[in-house]
C-alpha cells in the first residue's frame, strides 16, 4: 500500500499554487497517524463512482479505513505528507476539495468556511419547504479556494436546511439557516454564534437574528456574515478567534445592523427563537416525494472500511440511481430506490455488515474522532458509543426500537461528539494537568436543540464505561416504565437529583 501503489505525477508551480488554495492536510496525534485528509462533500452528495475512488485512496494511503464526519465530509487518516500532491490531484479529478484544516496553526488565522452542512435529502424529502441544493452549491462554489476567505481569524461554520426536523442542528453553527414561512411565503430564519467548543465564551446556543431571509438573499447574507467575522472577530488569541465571541461582544442587534449596512438595505423583521424542532435524523427507510425510497444506513461513529465503501457504491448503482448522501449524524444515505428493489437492496446491505435494523439510537448517536488527537481517552469515544448502544439493545429489548434518545460521546471539552446537545452525553475525564485521558468518563443528561434549547448537565463525576452503561440503562428502563417514548419526558418530570438517585443504585446492584 502507499508508495508502491501510487501513480507518478509531475506538478508545475501553477499546480502547486492551485492546490494551495483548495487542498490541505490536517494534523493528527494518535494511533500512529500524523496527518488526516478531510474531503469536502458539498451538500453531502457523492456518486457511486466518487465513493469507489475514495475507497481506492483509502486502500492506498489510509489503511483501508474512512470516516463520515458530522459536517458530512469524508475523512482519511494515516496520510503521509509526501503523498499529498498525488492525492490532491486525484481528488481534483473526481470533483472534490478539502477543508483548510488549520487547527495546528499556532496563531489565529488560516481559517476558512468549513463544509456547509445541508439537509442530506434536500430535493427528495417529503414536506420540505425549499430545495436548498442550489443555495448550497452557490455558497460552496464561492467560498472554496477564494483567497479572500482563506485567512480568517478561525473557521466559520454554516448550515442550511428546509426539512421539518432541522437535521443539520442549526443552533450549533456560526450561521444556521432554517426554513420558516411568513404569510404563506417560504424563506429562512437564522441563528448566529452557536458553538459547542471551549473557545471563549464556551459552548453557546445560536442566537436568533430575527429576520426573514428570502431564498435569493441567502448567498448575500452568508457572504457578508463571513466577511463580518473575517474583518472584526478577535485575532488576539486562538481562544477568542471565533464568531461567537464577536456576537457576545457586539450583541445580535449590532451584528444585524452591520449586516444590513453591508447589504445596503433592511431585512424584514420576524420574531422567532429558532427552529421549533432541531437535531433529528432522517431515520431508516423513507419514501421520497417522487414515490421512490431512500435508505439511511446507520454507521456508529461514522467508520467504514474501504470494502464497505465499494460494496455500498455497487448497491447504490444496482438498486438506485448511484447517488448517495453523507449526513450530519455520520450516516450514509442511498437515494432513489424503487419499491420493487427495496427488499433486495436491504438484504445486500446486511451482507456488508451495514444493516438498517436496530434501535433508533444507531442513527442519532455520535462519537468523536479523538482517538486521533492528543487529548484522547484511552477508551475511545467511537468504541464507547457503540458499546453503550449494543448494551441497551441487548438488555432493554424491542421497546428501545422507536425510543427517542440521542447519545453523544466526546473525548475532550472541544465536544466534537456533541455531548452538549445530546439527551445523554459523555465527556472523557482528564487524569491530570497534562491532560492525558483515562478510561473514565463523566455522564451528562438533558441536552437538546429546538424551541427550548439547553445543554446537558453533569449527573456524576468520573465513572467507568461499565458503570455508565448501567446508569443509562436504569434511566431508560424507568422512562419506559412511565410510558415515555422520548428521554426528554423523564428529564421534564424529575430533577437531576432524582435522576441520580434512580441511576446510581443500579450500579451498586
Amino acid at each position: 500500500m502507499g508508495e508502491d501503489n501510487s501513480r507518478s505525477i509531475e506538478l508545475d508551480v501553477d499546480d502547486l499554487e492551485r492546490f494551495k488554495l483548495r487542498y490541505s492536510l490536517g494534523q493528527d496525534d494518535g494511533r500512529g497517524s500524523k496527518h488526516f485528509l478531510r474531503i469536502k462533500v458539498t451538500e453531502g452528495a457523492v456518486t457511486s463512482h466518487q465513493l469507489t475512488e475514495i475507497a481506492r485512496l483509502s486502500d492506498e494511503y489510509g489503511r483501508g479505513k474512512a470516516w463520515v464526519t458530522d459536517r458530512q465530509s469524508i475523512q482519511l487518516h494515516w496520510i503521509e505528507g509526501r503523498h499529498a500532491p498525488e492525492i490532491f490531484s486525484r481528488l481534483e479529478e473526481i470533483g472534490f476539495t478539502t477543508d483548510k484544516c488549520g487547527q495546528a496553526y499556532p496563531a489565529p488565522g488560516y481559517g476558512d468556511v468549513r463544509n456547509i452542512c445541508a439537509c442530506p435529502v434536500a430535493g427528495y424529502e417529503r414536506g420540505e419547504k425549499i430545495d436548498v441544493r442550489p443555495l448550497v452549491r452557490e455558497m460552496n462554489d464561492f467560498f472554496i479556494g477564494n483567497e479572500d476567505f482563506l485567512d480568517m481569524p478561525k473557521k466559520f461554520k454554516i448550515s442550511i436546511s428546509a426539512c421539518e426536523i432541522d437535521c443539520v442542528r442549526s443552533q450549533m453553527q456560526d450561521l444556521g439557516l432554517f426554513a420558516i414561512e411568513r404569510d404563506g411565503k417560504p424563506g429562512f430564519g437564522a441563528v448566529i454564534g452557536g458553538s459547542l467548543g471551549v473557545a471563549q465564551p464556551g459552548a453557546v446556543i445560536g442566537k436568533p437574528l430575527n429576520v426573514f431571509i428570502e431564498p435569493d438573499e441567502v448567498f448575500e447574507v452568508a457572504k457578508n456574515m463571513a466577511e463580518i467575522h473575517r474583518d472584526h472577530s478577535s485575532t488576539e488569541s486562538v481562544a477568542k478567534a471565533r464568531f461567537k465571541q464577536l456576537v457576545r461582544e457586539w450583541g445580535v442587534e449590532k451584528i444585524r445592523s452591520k449586516l444590513e449596512d453591508k447589504l445596503g438595505r433592511k431585512l424584514e423583521r420576524l420574531k422567532y427563537s429558532g427552529p421549533e424542532v432541531s437535531g433529528r435524523e432522517h431515520v431508516g427507510v423513507q419514501e421520497q416525494k417522487d414515490g421512490n425510497s431512500y435508505i439511511n444506513i446507520p454507521i456508529l461513529g461514522g467508520g467504514l472500511s474501504s470494502e464497505q465503501l465499494r460494496q455500498t457504491a455497487e448497491i447504490a448503482e444496482e438498486y438506485g440511481s448511484g447517488d448517495l448522501r453523507t449526513t450530519p449524524y455520520q450516516n450514509l444515505i442511498l437515494l432513489n430506490i424503487a419499491e420493487e428493489d427495496l427488499d433486495e437492496a436491504l438484504t445486500e446491505l446486511k451482507k456488508t455488515d451495514l444493516s438498517v435494523g436496530g434501535s433508533r439510537l444507531r442513527w442519532e448517536s455520535v462519537g468523536c474522532a479523538s482517538d486521533f488527537c492528543a487529548s484522547s481517552p484511552e477508551y475511545h469515544p467511537k468504541a464507547v458509543v457503540k458499546e453503550i448502544i449494543e448494551h441497551l439493545e441487548k438488555n432493554v429489548g424491542k421497546e428501545l426500537e422507536d425510543y427517542r434518545m440521542k447519545i453523544g460521546v466526546s473525548g475532550c471539552p472541544r465536544d466534537c461528539g456533541l455531548k452538549g446537545p445530546s439527551d445523554i452525553g459523555l465527556l472523557g475525564a482528564s487524569t491530570g494537568s497534562g491532560g492525558v485521558g483515562s478510561e473514565e468518563y463523566r455522564l451528562y443528561i438533558g441536552g437538546r436543540f429546538g424551541a427550548d434549547p439547553r445543554f446537558s448537565k453533569a449527573l456524576s463525576g468520573k465513572r467507568s464505561v461499565d458503570d455508565i452503561k448501567v446508569m443509562i440503562r436504569t434511566l431508560v428502563e424507568k422512562s419506559l416504565e412511565r410510558g415515555h417514548d422520548d428521554f426528554q419526558e423523564l428529564w421534564e418530570e424529575l430533577s437531576s437529583q432524582e435522576l441520580k438517585e434512580i441511576a446510581e443504585p443500579g450500579v451498586e446492584g
